[in-house]
């Protein structure tokens, strides 16, 4: 799958203490990790490498390890700070990142010149040349994206063994987790908890039970190409959580994004969500991906689907049958040309597919998390909404999320 354009993985490691692992260690392991995942069978040192900061030339891309004996600066961390979700995941994140006396970065990076650093004058020198050499030293595509994260996140993994981490700031998708959420997220060989990081939405200006929740799924766009957004609707947290982890590997398992105008449920259709393509505003390049739940008993909301086509999690095999049958709506649906020169129209947002009617339409304004994340947020009410939505489910609820998430993650693990 094609992505918009990723200039470097990025890991910060947050620690109490310096604590530096020796750089013979970590090169063996750049070595082995490098080989293990096909970038090259042979890596060599940089000059700016010393004994405790790694930086290596590995098969055409730049891996480097830096240890640092200080904090890193608060600025770094402002968007991650605001978000309710990292309130929830990492209660004390503000006290953590003020207290934090060390930390290591980890980046990996495509090309051996780093085109951020290019003067300004150099770049009114030859703009084409920079531009072009950007492109080049750019991931373009899930596959390459994903290696660069996996071995991100290993070399992540090999320096918190050796120094724990107060938190970790995986910076492709601005999560800042505590460590234990960061080495579990990776057991399973899916990274989709890391990769995204959900800007939570509301128009009651607040959360809580029975109170309308949105989406905005940050990371996305590096994960199926199109930034993710479920629109409000009455429904718990951990269940839109698990509808947009299965919704991406469904996507991953196609080798495409759903269709314009279709909709997708688990195996046992006990819901249906909706899928549009719409333009991104404030993006030229990127477009969005609007998820709308149309029918979800269990939750009160009532709909009838009657989408151009309907996919339910089967298996791999029928997955990628099914997308080769339209390759002429995937095409369309993962063209690159500018949105405005499509021939096809896109309902407003709060609209449904034709024929389909849902009570979780929902006024979309565009700016409502902007306006949202400048109120302050009530941590403990949130964290109190999550905790309620995760446990006061029915138990037959409860099977069908396990079984779904279950499910995206066995398609996650058989992708091609």
């Amino acid at each position: 799958m094609d992505i918009p354009a990723l200039d470097r993985v990025e890991c910060a490691i947050l620690h109490d203490q310096f604590n530096p692992l020796d750089g013979g260690v970590i090169f063996e392991a750049v070595k082995e990790f490098s080989s293990h995942l096909g970038y090259a069978s042979e890596v060599q040192l940089i000059a700016s490498s010393t004994s405790k900061d790694i930086h290596v030339n590995a098969g055409g891309h730049r891996v480097l390890i830096s240890q640092n004996d200080e904090p890193l600066g608060l600025a770094g961390f402002r968007t991650a700070l605001t978000t309710p979700y990292t309130g929830l995941v990492l209660p004390n994140a503000q006290d953590i990142v003020r207290r934090h006396k060390a930390n290591t970065f980890v980046t990996i990076a495509k090309g051996m010149l780093d085109v951020q650093l290019f003067s300004e004058e150099l770049r009114k020198l030859g703009d084409e040349f920079v531009d072009s050499l950007a492109a080049e030293s750019s991931f373009d595509s899930l596959g390459e994206a994903d290696r660069a994260r996996f071995f991100c996140y290993w070399l992540s993994k090999l320096i918190i063994r050796n120094n724990p981490a107060s938190a970790v700031h995986w910076c492709v998708s601005d999560n800042l987790v505590p460590q234990s959420f960061f080495e579990s997220a990776g057991e399973a060989g899916d990274l989709a908890l890391l990769n995204i990081r959900p800007i939570l939405t509301s128009s009651a200006g607040r959360f809580g039970e029975d109170l309308p929740l949105g989406m905005i799924v940050s990371g996305s766009q590096w994960v199926i190409g199109k930034v993710i957004e479920f629109q409000e609707a009455r429904v718990p947290l951990p269940w839109m959580m698990e509808v947009v982890l299965g919704f991406i590997n469904l996507c991953q398992v196609r080798g495409s994004i759903l269709p314009h105008n279709n909709s997708f449920s688990d195996e046992s259709n006990a819901w249906a969500v909706a899928v549009y393509h719409e333009k991104l505003e404030g993006h030229d390049s990127w477009e969005k991906v609007r998820l709308v739940v149309v029918n979800a008993p269990q939750f009160g909301i009532h709909g009838e689907v009657t989408a151009q086509r309907s996919y339910t999690y089967k298996n791999a095999d029928d997955v990628r049958k099914r997308a080769e049958e339209e390759r002429t709506e995937v095409a369309a649906a993962n063209d690159p040309q500018p949105y405005d020169r499509r021939p096809e129209t896109v309902p407003e947002a709060g609209s449904s597919p034709s024929g389909m009617q849902t009570e979780a339409a929902v006024a979309n304004d565009p700016h409502r998390e902007i306006k949202i994340t400048q109120q302050k947020q009530d941590m403990n009410a949130l964290r109190d909404f999550a905790k309620r939505s995760s446990t006061s489910d029915t138990p037959a609820i409860k099977s069908a999320s396990r079984d779904l998430l279950s499910r995206a993650r066995g398609l996650f693990s058989n992708r091609r």
